[in-house]
């Protein structure tokens, strides 16, 4: 049985999968990661190598431009027929992953291709998985930036009556990175990839947490593959941000292989966390009020940082039953549905319903949860002390001239405290805000985040 840390990226693609000691065979549905300078030219040879003949090209306006005019070309040279659809947002600001953009999608699509190319990063990625499952075809993706992590995986992010949803749509048959095109992205774009990544750290902690208290399914070899990326995407950021092509390449092979980890762990648990569901309840919020809101991967980083600060409060604690049933007690069922309204008014009903499939506020379940992490309290802080320093990260960050407060999102201290108390609610998944929640300290550690959030000097 393999390491999975210890494979080659051909290695790790093996249609056969990997058997692995969790008793598990990982296996991707990506079978070609082309990485490298020239690659797009090398697009007619490989739809070949896959039997396919006549792709539908989905690009936006900026996608247009960094890749999509040298895809068409290197087509038309190869004699390679296509349908190329531009989608254009339907209102000010940038293009959304929402009902327009793959509902443009369909109305342009010709019924003569036999693939989909999104060419892009994430919301034409998200889009075309989404597209291209409902078209039952292949997709291929052209990445346009090194911006997030979900190039080879099955998720897509996408906006669905204004809620922020992770579904799980179609991986590509083949991703293509051409570090030409990668290494003219916007630095803000640079900035969201790396941010992404270092998110993982806190996105790691979460999975194993919820294994220890839920039984969530974890492996060690999908972690180990994870942190690898983590460690090779630190020691490229500096280069990353100065546009080495090596560098470039190094951050994108993290993304690439963070996506192949969701696809192997069957969840997105290895690679999102509450770092994530910040940056997901902040987007909400922002559709909620008609705001443009930062990129994924920028907020991300935002929200680890406040992961991190969260999980440092938590590990100096010494939880008790006692404190667990008086919190669970004091619970006002009424006050927490007027919160969700307050925060998310537009979709509240839908978060509503979620909660009364998942019952994650459910008295007994609470305490047999907290019951559960009190009892192997020595080893949940044995998980929270092996992150990272919230103030050592921070300034590796601002060494790389990344955002790292809400106020540069402009975010403000009531938006923090609103993301970290409401994370819990937007999924039925458990994060470091469930545990906080389950183990009573919610409503101190939401103060303390309050006054903490712009001043910076609690600890």
């Amino acid at each position: 049985m393999r390491e999975l840390s210890s494979c080659t990226l051909s290695e790790l693609l093996d249609p056969n999968g990997i058997e692995c000691r969790c008793s598990r065979r990982h296996t991707a549905n990506v079978s070609r990661l082309l990485l490298g300078s020239a690659q797009i030219r090398l697009l007619p040879k490989l739809l070949g190598e896959l039997g396919l003949g006549r792709p539908f090209l989905l690009c936006g306006p900026n996608g247009y431009e960094a890749a999509g005019k040298a895809v068409c070309s290197a087509l038309e040279a190869a004699g390679c027929p296509f349908c190329l659809h531009v989608i254009t947002p339907n209102t000010p600001g940038r293009l959304r992953p929402d009902e327009y953009a793959v509902g443009s999608a369909c109305l342009h699509f010709d019924h003569r291709c036999d693939c989909v190319i999104a060419i892009g990063s994430g919301v034409i990625n998200d889009t075309g998985k989404v597209f291209s499952k409902a078209a039952a075809l292949p997709l291929l993706t052209v990445a346009t930036a090194p911006s997030m992590d979900g190039y080879a995986s099955d998720n897509a992010s996408m906006e669905v009556s204004g809620i922020k949803l992770s579904l799980h749509e179609q991986t590509p048959v083949a991703v293509i990175c051409d570090t030409d095109v990668l290494s003219r992205a916007p630095l803000h774009m640079i900035h969201a990839g790396i941010g992404d990544i270092l998110a993982k750290t806190t996105a790691l902690c979460d999975w194993k947490l919820s294994h220890v208290i839920t039984g969530e399914y974890y492996c060690d070899s999908v972690a180990g593959l994870v942190e690898k990326t983590l460690r090779e995407t630190i020691a490229a950021a500096p280069g990353a941000v100065a546009r080495q092509r090596d560098a470039i390449a190094a951050v994108t092979e993290g993304m690439l292989l963070s996506g192949l980890a969701i696809a192997f762990a069957g969840t997105s648990h290895p690679a999102s966390g509450l770092d994530h569901y910040f940056s997901h309840c902040w987007e909400m919020m922002c559709l909620e009020r008609g705001q443009e809101y930062e990129l994924h991967g920028v907020q991300v980083g935002v929200g680890m940082l406040l992961t991190l600060r969260l999980a440092e409060w938590l590990k100096a604690e010494h939880p008790d039953m006692e404190r667990v049933k008086a919190a669970a007690d004091r619970f006002d069922a009424v006050a927490w549905e007027n919160r969700l309204r307050r925060v998310f008014p537009r979709t509240a009903e839908e978060l509503l319903e979620m909660e009364r499939r998942a019952r994650k506020n459910e008295w007994e379940g609470r305490l047999r949860r907290a019951a559960r992490a009190i009892a192997r309290w020595e080893e949940i802080c044995a998980i929270l002390d092996a992150l990272p320093g919230f103030a050592e990260t921070e300034k590796a960050m601002r060494a790389l001239g990344m955002l790292t407060r809400p106020e540069e999102l402009g975010l403000t201290a009531a938006d923090a405290v609103d993301a970290f108390v409401c994370s819990r609610d937007i999924r039925d998944k458990y994060l470091l805000s469930s545990l906080i929640w389950d183990l009573g300290y919610m409503d101190e550690f939401a103060g303390r985040l309050q006054s903490a959030v712009y001043g910076g000097s609690e600890s």
